[in-house]
């Protein structure tokens, strides 16, 4: 039975092509956009869920509130609070440290840990941890050689699979040899685990024992193992609930914990600690983590939403074709029906001729989402290695689609023809379904040109936003600057490093300072101003520059200037923002008075600058302190005067390979690393401009199959309208005019969905772009221009066509 329904399906298929074409490529293009949302979606869903206790492990992390208002979110913990919550909080007995060792510097030694080696050298990006054999207890990431044991021991490393092929070619042949890590510490490679998963925020490429941190503090940070005070997002404490604990309980024994440890603080802020949960660090963006790689679960939401759309527009496309279509085919279902066949049989044909269609169209879809995949880098975070088609739930996915698909847009088509009364249907005299009065193919296309116009409008404004961020007024000098980064224990031969830098006539100037301007890694504490004898009641932003910082980046001042070389004074210059927050209202006004950070100094005040954008667009402008501390210069900016800019980088390479052989280079230009702060919102705006390209496509396909059918429906009509004088354009404008009225609905349904999305993503900006009726009225222009071209095709045609040919039947 079912290999006769198949047999009569294709044949009927065959018999209607264009209307199967016209299905297949609207459906294959949605099933493949589908996929590819669902790929990204799953992939950023699943992060750390593979851990066996996923929903009870936490981050301790801090919500520090000051009485300005101002708010801040750490995921860190000061050193001591590891050991003293095992005793004030005694249901947490496995408390984890984890320390993110940033950048590190990996140099091969090999068998010789006394080996001074230095030709196999890799500056690392987020790759290792530092922490305890518990660390294991919490996560479950398999060991290939050795066990958690290994790290009880200091100056020890853990290394993937991956890792250790690549140092040593054979990961066999790695565990007992040695590697130096940031030029200071010799390790002992003790074991070696399986590749991690890719969706994890744990960079488990490199894990060092945390005894090492312990027994050299300063090589693995800034020490203050008895310091209540300093707190570094690197330095993260996770912590695994026991099953009848709650999160409840654990966050009101926190407040006696805040007030035995801080009770001598004496500015105004107040302290909350809380339990973040692993399930929100990917998803959580106030609180970093080691990936360094968050997105909103807003993104997510908008990628099922897209997706869904996209989808459904396609079987709209498929119900609308196939209602129209049943005009006509209704002389093939009286026919059938006075030959005996009864409803569900018919039902059973139907639905046959969709899942033929739904099966072409998934398999053609799976094959351009495959060849699709490298755009998945562009619009996402996805790894290039991941593994899709392996992937089994993509496959789940894959069949669940299949099967919603059959049913959602073949069983509505299948229900009305079915339905036909055969005499009716024989004489041709069927009538189309209607909704409140509306016939269902107007409701249909309405719908399909509302999300397009909704989708149109989104990449107008995010386009539109990034183009005002680029153009933003950063308030330094981000072109031709270079930014290199610099080792710590290589300090004393930096001076060396700028002298030789500078006789090479295409370098300007250079700076060495703890970061460039616009950064992510600001740092933070409370200070005093102005002798006022008490901390300020919010915290400022540091930064450690040489004399050269302000020059370098192109930083403007407004009043006094900046210290000069070896100041014995401890000068500092502030920005704009720090004097309006505690009240002076002129700069000059500022220049002489001190500040005192923390437990420090008091230092003068000598410059202020106008204030920049020291982090991205989304935040506002924020108090920053600039001063001299060499210790903390780990970066270097190069100021390039040259076009060629190709040379001066080659230039830079090879002195600071003369100057610092030991050190593997690693460099960026510094707009590059502004440019990161927006690869997730550029990624929103291209994923925009790609489905809302892919939205009006899949609708004037289905225009396209509407306006075919309406113009032979009317053949009889146009005939006897050219017989009688009617122009070519007067036919076009007949036939197109109800389309585009429809259109034009869409269009005043769908604008104000469009603003406020669109203004519900702006508000995450502090500096960003007011939308504008042109926005709506370019996507409405886009819209009916594309739709009117779709229609026009299909009359001019009818139009043009001999009326002899169109009424020879009568």
């Amino acid at each position: 039975m079912l290999k006769s329904y198949l047999k009569i399906a294709s044949r009927a298929l065959l018999r209607y092509r264009n209307y199967t074409i016209l299905n297949v490529l609207g459906l294959s293009i949605g099933v493949a956009a589908c996929l590819l949302l669902y790929v990204v979606y799953n992939y950023e869903s699943g992060f750390d869920q593979f851990h066996k206790n996923y929903d009870r492990i936490y981050r301790i992390a801090r919500k520090t509130q000051y009485a300005t208002g101002q708010i801040d979110y750490t995921p860190g913990s000061p050193l001591p609070y590891e050991a003293a919550l095992k005793v004030d909080i005694p249901q947490l007995s496995k408390v984890v440290p984890v320390y993110g060792t940033m950048d590190p510097q990996v140099t091969v030694l090999g068998k010789n840990a006394d080996s001074q080696a230095n030709d196999k050298k890799f500056k690392e990006e987020d790759l290792g941890i530092l922490t305890t054999p518990e660390f294991f207890d919490l996560f479950d990431f398999a060991w290939l050689n050795g066990s958690k044991n290994v790290l009880i021991e200091p100056n020890v490393v853990v290394l993937s699979q991956r890792q250790a092929e690549k140092y040593f070619g054979n990961w066999q042949q790695a565990v007992g040899q040695f590697l130096k890590i940031n030029n200071k510490t010799v390790m002992k490679v003790g074991g070696i685990l399986e590749n991690p998963p890719l969706n994890t925020d744990f960079p488990m490429d490199i894990v060092i024992s945390y005894e090492s941190k312990r027994k050299q503090p300063l090589a693995f940070g800034w020490g203050g193992f008895e310091s209540w005070g300093g707190t570094s997002s690197n330095d993260q404490l996770f912590v695994m609930l026991p099953e009848k604990v709650t999160v409840q309980a654990i966050e009101k024994q926190f407040v006696g914990f805040i007030d035995k440890h801080y009770k001598d603080r004496s500015d105004k802020s107040k302290i909350t600690q809380f339990l973040a949960p692993l399930a929100d660090q990917h998803y959580d963006s106030r609180l970093n983590n080691f990936s360094g790689h968050t997105i909103d679960r807003s993104v997510l939401w908008t990628l099922i939403v897209i997706g869904a759309l996209i989808i459904s527009m396609a079987c709209i496309n498929f119900i609308n074709l196939a209602t129209v279509q049943s005009a006509r085919r209704s002389k093939e279902v009286g026919v059938r029906k006075v030959l005996g066949s009864s409803r569900i049989e018919l039902i059973r044909q139907f639905l046959s001729e969709t899942f033929l269609i739904v099966a072409c169209s998934i398999v053609l879809g799976v094959a351009l989402a495959v060849v699709s995949m490298p755009l998945l880098g562009k619009i996402s975070q996805v790894p290039a290695d991941l593994p899709v088609v392996t992937n089994p739930t993509l496959w789940l996915f894959i069949l669940a689609l299949a099967l919603l698909v059959s049913f959602v847009a073949g069983f509505y088509p299948a229900i009305v023809m079915s339905g036909f009364q055969p005499i009716e249907a024989i004489k041709s005299k069927v009538a189309n379904r209607s909704l409140a009065g509306v016939s269902l193919q107007k409701l249909l296309i309405i719908i399909q040109f509302g999300v397009s116009q909704i989708l149109v409008v989104g990449t107008i404004v995010t386009v539109t936003q990034m183009k005002y961020v680029r153009e933003l007024d950063l308030g330094f000098t981000k072109e031709g600057v270079y930014s290199v980064t610099m080792d710590d224990a290589y300090i004393s031969r930096q001076q060396t490093f700028k002298n030789e830098l500078l006789q090479n006539p295409d370098i300007q100037s250079i700076s060495f300072s703890s970061d460039v301007p616009s950064s992510d890694d600001n740092w933070s504490g409370n200070f005093a101003f102005g002798n006022r004898g008490k901390d300020e009641d919010f915290q400022v932003f540091n930064k450690f520059a040489d004399e050269d910082y302000f020059k370098t980046f192109g930083l403007q001042f407004v009043a006094g200037k900046g210290y000069e070389r070896g100041d014995s004074t401890g000068s500092c210059v502030v920005n704009e923002t720090l004097l309006k927050k505690v009240g002076i209202k002129s700069a000059d006004e500022a220049i002489g008075m001190n500040i005192k950070m923390g437990g420090g100094q008091w230092q003068p005040i000598v410059g202020v600058v106008k204030d920049f954008k020291a982090n991205s667009a989304r935040d506002a402008s924020k108090p920053i302190v600039i001063m001299p501390m060499k210790q903390f210069y780990w970066q270097g900016g190069i100021k390039i005067r040259t076009n060629n800019l190709a040379k001066a980088v080659d230039g830079i390479q090879k002195t600071y390979a003369n100057v610092f052989p030991e050190v593997a280079f690693q460099g960026k230009f510094f707009d590059e690393s502004i440019e990161d702060f927006y690869k997730q919102d550029r990624q929103i705006s291209l994923l925009y401009q790609i489905f809302a390209g892919l939205s009006i496509f899949i609708a004037c396909l289905g225009l396209f199959g509407l306006a075919t059918f309406m113009a032979q429906q009317r053949m009889k009509e146009i005939g006897v309208r050219k017989v009688l004088g009617a122009s070519v354009a007067g036919i076009v404008g007949l036939l197109s005019k109800d389309f585009l009225l429809l259109v034009f609905i869409a269009i005043l349904l769908g604008s104000p969905v469009a603003w406020y999305l669109m203004n519900k993503w702006l508000q995450d900006f502090e500096y960003k772009i007011n939308i504008s009726w042109w926005m709506f009225a370019a996507g409405a222009v886009m819209a009916v221009v594309i739709a009117f071209v779709t229609v026009s095709f299909q009359s001019i045609k009818a139009a043009l066509m001999n009326p002899v040919k169109s009424l020879k039947s009568e």
